[in-house]
C-alpha cells in the first residue's frame, strides 16, 4: 500500500467524478454545519439569519441553533446557498480586527474544503465571493489568455473576454452570454489587427487572416500547413458561434448546453492568444 494515498477518505480517492456537480445535498448539509460552527453563540446564529434575510431577500425562519441550519439550507435555491457563504463571511465579527480575520479565514477554508470534496463547480475568492469553476485547466486557459492580452492596446478585448467568465459565474451560469462575449472579444481583436474589416466572419478570415498567415510563416511549409488548419478551425468556431447570435427580428435562441459553452469559451482563449501573437509578428513584417 506504499504507493496509495494514506489517511484520505475512500470517496475522495475512488469516487472522484469526471465532471463537477451543480448542487449537492451533502454540500448543503456541510455548509450548514460550517455556518453553525462560525457562530460563537445563539445570538451570532440569529444575526446570521437576519443578515441573510436582509441581504438576500428571503425568509428563513428561526436560526438561533445549529440544528436549525441544515433545513434552512435545504429549502434554499442554490443561488441563495452560495450567496449565504458571502453573507456569512461578511457577518462574522470579532473582538478586534485580527480575531475577525482569523474567524473569517477559518470559515472560508472550511467552505472551500467542502466545495472541493463534494466536487461541485464553484470556488471561493479571498473575500468570500463564490464563482463558477469548471476545472483547473479551464482556469489556466483564462489566466494565460488574460496574461497574453496585457498590453493597453487590448484593454477592450480583455474586458470582453472577462465578461465571458463573469457570465459563467452567474447562478445559473449564462452560457449564451458567455459565448457571445467570447465572440465579441475575438471580433474586437480581429478588427484591431484588420481595421478595414467590419465584422468577424469566415469570409473576412479568408480575405484578411489567410494572407497574413502565409506572410508570417513564409518559407516554412509545415508551419503554413498547420497554420491554415488553425485558420479553418477558427472559421468553424465562428460559424458555430453564429448559431447563438441574436439578430433583430429573429427568435432568441435557447441557452446552449453548458459543456458546449465552456468548450467555446476555452477555444476562444486559444484563438485570442494566437491572434495577439500574429498581431505582434505582423508589425515586424515588411510592407506587402
Amino acid at each position: 500500500m506504499a504507493d496509495q494515498p494514506e489517511g484520505i477518505r475512500f470517496s475522495q480517492v475512488y469516487l472522484r467524478r469526471a465532471d463537477l456537480l451543480a448542487d449537492s445535498t451533502r454540500m448543503r448539509n456541510r455548509i450548514a454545519v460550517a455556518i453553525a460552527e462560525a457562530g460563537e453563540s445563539s445570538e451570532d446564529l440569529r444575526k446570521f439569519g437576519q443578515r441573510i434575510q436582509s441581504e438576500q431577500g428571503i425568509l428563513i425562519g428561526r436560526s438561533s441553533y445549529p440544528y436549525e441550519w441544515p433545513p434552512i439550507l435545504k429549502a434554499m435555491d442554490i443561488r441563495d446557498v452560495l450567496d449565504s457563504i458571502t453573507t456569512i463571511y461578511n457577518s462574522i465579527s470579532g473582538y478586534n480586527g485580527a480575531i475577525q480575520a482569523q474567524r473569517r479565514k477559518a470559515f472560508l477554508d472550511h467552505c472551500r474544503r467542502i466545495l472541493s470534496e463534494e466536487q461541485v463547480r464553484y470556488q471561493i475568492d479571498d473575500k468570500g465571493g463564490v464563482h463558477f469553476a469548471v476545472d483547473q485547466e479551464f482556469e489556466a486557459v483564462r489566466i494565460s489568455t488574460i496574461s497574453g492580452l496585457g498590453a493597453s492596446r487590448y484593454n477592450g478585448v480583455r474586458a470582453l473576454y472577462d465578461e465571458a467568465f463573469a457570465a459563467l459565474d452567474r447562478t445559473p451560469p449564462d452560457g449564451k452570454a458567455a459565448l457571445r462575449s467570447a465572440f465579441f472579444a475575438t471580433e474586437s481583436l480581429f478588427r484591431l489587427i484588420f481595421p478595414s474589416s467590419h465584422q468577424l466572419s469566415s469570409g473576412e478570415i479568408q480575405k484578411h487572416l489567410e494572407p497574413l498567415v502565409n506572410r508570417v510563416y513564409a518559407n516554412q511549409k509545415p508551419a503554413i500547413n498547420l497554420a491554415q488548419k488553425l485558420v479553418a478551425s477558427l472559421k468553424d468556431w465562428i460559424d458555430g458561434a453564429h448559431f447563438y447570435r441574436h439578430e433583430p427580428g429573429d427568435e432568441e435562441p435557447a441557452q446552449p448546453p453548458l459543456e458546449l459553452a465552456i468548450y467555446m469559451v476555452s477555444e476562444a482563449g486559444g484563438h485570442l492568444r494566437w491572434l495577439a501573437k500574429l498581431d505582434a509578428m505582423a508589425g515586424a513584417l515588411p510592407s506587402p
